[in-house]
């Protein structure tokens, strides 16, 4: 795993070679229409530009051909998208203000430490316009606003959704936290599905250890919502992410970047940005039902026994008094415990399982064990609120409704290449 450069600036010093670069190096857009998306016009001079910028964040500074072909593909992928978002934007009368594109521009570059001015004056001695990010920045600014206008009030994020969510938290208290920044490149078939995001993957990490900077290449190629804030995620519990990057992210070192980690869809990059050892843990009450029997052939009996001996149960104090009536259960008070004195396939049923509830039977030899939770205490720091859980559980959901609702545009545009 490669350390990640913040250098931006230092990724761009060989940028005057581009000033004299053979037109021939993209001679397919030397003049021209590169594609029609509707009505709109995508030139290509646009595509040169964008292809050159994105060469020029990679600090690439000889492409091979399958460099080029790559990056124009990447490049007129994402001209048509913008064009695909803008329209949107145009259709709901919606505006994006030089001023707030400056913003966004800037957030970006500070993330590097590089001001806008040098940024752009590297850019200018290439003979590379600062527009073909302005332009990129106008249309992501204008996308996030329509997918929450369009979608902000229908979202709805439930009690039940956010106590599971805690419940999931405050079970793994104990885990370090992660700060997290993501490429994701989707496995589209113009790409070459699979094949080409995992070479898409890999061609990021080589330029990242070129001293490409992390964010820059996110905002050009992930296709996650997150691009447009240069992929930072924030911190990430552990355990929160999906099962394949959280096998990664665990074994990393701060500051590293990972191999590509493929995913049903497409493939990730991440960078590590930031581990926090947890300072937290958390506390169970706890009351223990089982029911014992002698041979396996007695399990659909023991089954149904507790299952109706926790559906009788009403609270912790009342226990006793509730399953009296139910031969062959019994009941241990089980008393204070720290999460990490339980197994783990203990703190994953207790996750499931809401304060005041029975959880589901456990298996151990001859015996049925449920749980009741109690109380659940959290002790420590570094705990989001109610509010902090469903501000995320509304940016995931938006994020996926942001690539759904895209996708639907590009399956019903008509777009021509040329």
């Amino acid at each position: 795993m490669k350390k990640i450069s913040k250098a931006l600036l230092s990724a761009l010093v060989p940028l005057l070679a581009f000033a004299s670069l053979p037109a021939s190096s993209f001679a397919q857009t030397a003049h021209g229409i590169a594609s029609v998306v509707n009505d709109d016009i995508i030139t290509t001079y646009d595509l040169r530009q964008r292809a050159l910028f994105m060469m020029a964040i990679q600090g690439i500074q000889q492409p091979t051909e399958e460099d080029q072909q790559r990056l124009l593909g990447q490049a007129l992928r994402n001209l048509v998208d913008e064009k695909l978002q803008m329209q949107e934007a145009q259709k709901f009368s919606l505006t994006i203000s030089d001023e707030a594109v400056l913003r966004g521009v800037e957030r970006i570059l500070s993330r590097n430490g590089v001001q806008i001015d040098a940024f752009a004056q590297q850019l200018a001695s290439a003979g590379i316009s600062i527009g073909t990010m302005q332009d990129q920045v106008r249309s992501d600014t204008a996308w996030q606003r329509i997918i929450g206008g369009l979608y902000g009030d229908r979202i709805r994020i439930s009690d039940a959704q956010i106590d599971e969510t805690l419940n999931r938290i405050i079970a793994t208290a104990d885990k370090p936290s992660y700060r997290i920044s993501e490429i994701y490149i989707e496995a589209t078939p113009d790409i070459g599905g699979m094949e080409g995001a995992m070479q898409g993957g890999t061609a990021m990490i080589e330029q990242l250890k070129q001293g490409a900077p992390f964010p820059v290449l996110a905002q050009q190629f992930s296709s996650a919502p997150s691009a447009a804030k240069g992929g930072d995620i924030g911190w990430i519990r552990e355990g929160e992410l999906r099962e394949e990057l959280n096998a990664v992210i665990v074994q990393m070192e701060e500051g590293t970047v990972s191999n590509p980690i493929a995913v049903p869809g497409g493939v990730y990059v991440v960078a590590l940005l930031g581990k926090q050892v947890s300072e937290s843990e958390t506390f169970y009450t706890l009351r223990q039902i089982n029911y014992q029997f002698d041979d396996e052939a007695d399990l659909p009996s023991a089954q149904l026994a507790i299952g109706q001996a926790s559906a009788a149960i009403q609270s912790c104090g009342s226990l006793e008094n509730d399953i009296k009536a139910f031969d062959g259960i019994a009941t241990v008070d089980m008393g204070e415990i720290k999460s990490a004195d339980l197994s783990a396939e203990i703190l994953d049923t207790l996750s499931k399982t809401d304060e005041g509830s029975v959880s589901e039977p456990l298996s151990l030899p001859n015996t049925l064990v449920s749980l009741m939770v109690c109380k659940r205490e959290l002790r420590g720091s570094n705990i989001p609120s109610r509010d902090e859980v469903e501000n995320n559980l509304l940016s995931q959901q938006e994020a996926q409704i942001s690539r759904r609702h895209l996708r639907d545009l590009r399956r019903n545009a008509t777009i021509v290449t040329r």
